[in-house]
């Protein structure tokens, strides 16, 4: 895939619309106006700056940007380290891994979940850094960032993405979108900035992707006297407005240059991290709560009509943090669904998704050969895995898993092709991609146990198994190498 440098596409229209002085200060402003205006439904502000006791404490917000000043005193220990898609290669290389070299990333990332300028104080930042010390990255990379997401998140678990960045819709935007939608599809949920317009004018944002993805939240910017700023992207994709200031009124967050750092900075990049920051309050009060649950609710509980020079594609709904307790929903869909064989047997196990709020009750899993369901089977709460046996050997078969409570059944996932059902023999080599699959578009890295290391062993680069003898081989599957193992007992005959 050729590489598409997000600022080359759009002017870096979603950086920052200008930065404000060259040094930072030394203190973030007592009463942040952009926190003072959201929890009210209208002007004048009220020097109240409270979201009450809900902190986003226990929820992670990955933000995927140029990186986070890790040692922030905005972030008090609660920035990690993610993925760094640069340094690795020699690009603008940092360190710390996934630190910041250009400051939106800080910048963004407080206004997240900053102590005192941000929304969620108490949640994890993770940082995951894509684009360079000049605000610019790849298509590329932000895939590769988003498919680690994937692998990291902890299915089940309400967690948050900002994406405060894009590209044109018809320059690979689309690998970004499949991305988008498959984190929507696990129950996370995604804040994307609408876009910043340049000297042709401002960005439609049904034209940017991933700002045009349904499900996702776009948000556009509104400057300090509630007027809809003049370089935010608008039209029918723009989920709401927040936030995003003008450079006469800009937004002060946390920056880079040191621990208590501080610059000033305008756009719809922050503005989206204010709604991310208010999705994790919501997450924080009811973890099982489903992306659409939460973004559902954000919608309907803006403020309408207040904001002025709105255009008449643009909806008028203005950030307003209400924690009152959401709806529940049916689940979402199970993820991390992996298929093995041995013997003649299939052997699957997934991650339970989110609930919706309400408790899963059964999750149901069939088995599909040429598109007919010759086998399903229910399991009960807690259990995430199951096993098909007597089947034919050499026989090729799909697999749906679905979740179940008391409001409904949930997001199935898409018929995942399993490997044929085979034997494991002894003195054979066998890929790996025979014997175990991630559905979908994840891989599986393979660790064998050192337990079976006089049974099986990986030769080729990791890519086969060599079965030396009879037994059990014990063998550990990850999406990433740092993320949680599925085991699996492979016995070979």
């Amino acid at each position: 895939m050729t590489k598409k440098p997000f600022a080359a596409l759009l002017c870096a229209a979603f950086g920052a619309v200008a930065l404000f002085g060259t040094s930072a200060s030394s203190a973030p402003v007592t009463q942040p106006w952009q926190l003072d205006r959201i929890n009210q439904r209208t002007l004048p502000f009220d020097s109240n700056t409270s979201f009450g006791a809900l902190t986003g404490q226990g929820v992670t917000i990955y933000i995927v940007d140029s990186g986070t000043n890790l040692g922030h005193e905005q972030f008090g220990g609660r920035a990690l380290v993610g993925i760094d898609t640069l340094t690795p290669r020699g690009d603008d290389p940092v360190s710390p891994l996934s630190s910041d070299c250009d400051g939106h990333g800080t910048h963004v990332a407080a206004l997240a979940a900053g102590a005192t300028v941000g929304v969620a104080r108490g949640a994890t930042i993770v940082s995951v850094r894509v684009l360079d010390c000049d605000g610019e990255g790849d298509v590329s990379d932000v895939v590769t960032a988003l498919k680690w997401i994937r692998g990291h998140h902890v299915g089940g678990r309400a967690a948050i993405v900002n994406l405060s960045l894009g590209v044109d819709r018809g320059d690979e935007g689309q690998s970004i979108d499949d991305q988008v939608n498959a984190l929507l599809n696990e129950g996370v949920v995604v804040t994307i900035a609408a876009g910043n317009g340049d000297s042709y004018g401002r960005y439609n944002s049904c034209e940017i992707s991933p700002a045009h993805v349904p499900g996702a939240l776009t948000v556009g910017a509104i400057a300090i006297n509630d007027a809809f700023t003049t370089y935010s992207g608008f039209g029918p994709c723009v989920d709401l407005l927040a936030p995003g200031g003008t450079n006469s009124a800009p937004v002060e967050s946390a920056w880079i240059g040191g621990p208590s750092a501080y610059d000033m900075d305008a756009g719809t990049s922050m503005a989206s991290p204010l709604v991310a920051g208010y999705a994790a309050l919501l997450a924080e009060q009811q973890p099982g709560l489903c992306a659409d649950d939460i973004s559902s609710a954000i919608v309907a509980r803006a403020t309408t009509g207040v904001v002025t020079a709105v255009d008449a594609l643009t909806a008028n709904r203005l950030l307003f943090v209400d924690t009152a307790p959401v709806a529940a929903g049916v689940p979402g869909q199970p993820s991390n669904v992996v298929l093995s064989t041995g013997g003649s047997s299939l052997g699957v196990s997934w991650d339970a998704p989110c609930d919706g709020g309400s408790a899963i009750t059964s999750t149901r899993v069939a088995l599909v050969r040429n598109g007919t369901v010759v086998k399903k089977v229910n399991v009960g709460p807690g259990v995430t895995s199951t096993r098909f046996t007597n089947l034919p050997v050499g026989a090729q078969y799909s697999v749906v898993v679905k979740a179940v409570n008391a409001i409904g059944e949930g997001i199935a996932t898409p018929r995942y092709s399993a490997p044929k059902v085979r034997y494991l023999r002894a003195n054979s080599y066998v890929a790996i991609t025979a014997i175990a699959k991630m559905g979908g578009d994840l891989s599986l890295k393979w660790r064998v146990s050192s337990g079976s290391s006089r049974v099986c062993r990986l030769t080729s680069g990791g890519t086969k198994v060599h079965f030396m003898r009879s037994g059990t081989c014990r063998v550990a599957l990850r999406t990433i190498d740092d993320g949680p193992a599925v085991a699996r007992n492979l016995r070979v005959s």
